[in-house]
């Protein structure tokens, strides 16, 4: 289920690391999750759309996350933890990213955002992924944040000034993840 991750676009990832963070990397340590939504139908509409590596906000890698999780709770992987994905602003060089499929079909933000806490499945493998990670990598649940809110994270940081601009994973969603979460321990 990988996407094609050569050569080529781990240099795009340690240039595109040196300009934002100032490190020319593309390995990630992780010290974060993210959590963002398609906007697409299908989980393999979103895998198609990463694997063809092409520049966003003018600039190449093109965007990529670790793991999609499709509406049925199938979890794919398609970018090892170990390398850099291109999905969050001022926390890409930190951060894995899992997209879950949901688009807002015209609502709201938090509208999608519930739409996944709503449906079994879905938020059950979200969930069972997240404790997989934060056991693998010590990564503590304040460090599970959303899209929406990465620009205000004590971990921060785009040396070019760049911001996020999407609304992927509302606060108060986010905090009900982190509920369900603790109550799966």
């Amino acid at each position: 289920m990988f996407i094609d991750f050569p050569q080529r676009r781990k240099d795009e990832t340690a240039s595109y690391s040196l300009r934002h963070y100032g490190t020319s990397s593309w390995q990630l340590n992780p010290s974060m999750i993210v959590l963002h939504f398609t906007e697409t139908d299908t989980a393999a509409a979103a895998r198609n759309g990463f694997a063809n590596d092409s520049p966003n906000l003018g600039e190449l890698p093109g965007t990529c996350a670790h793991f999609i999780v499709a509406q049925n709770g199938d979890v794919w992987q398609i970018v090892p933890t170990a390398i850099r994905c291109r999905h969050t602003i001022g926390l890409n060089d930190k951060a894995i990213g899992i997209e879950i499929v949901q688009s807002t079909q015209g609502n709201s933000s938090h509208w999608a955002d519930q739409q996944i806490l709503n449906r079994s499945a879905q938020i059950g493998a979200v969930l069972a992924l997240l404790s997989s990670l934060q056991r693998e990598y010590n990564i503590s649940t304040g460090n599970i944040i959303g899209h929406a809110t990465a620009n205000q994270a004590p971990q921060f940081r785009d040396l070019k000034g760049w911001r996020n601009d999407h609304t992927d994973w509302q606060a108060q969603d986010v905090l009900e993840v982190r509920r369900m979460l603790s109550a799966t321990r």
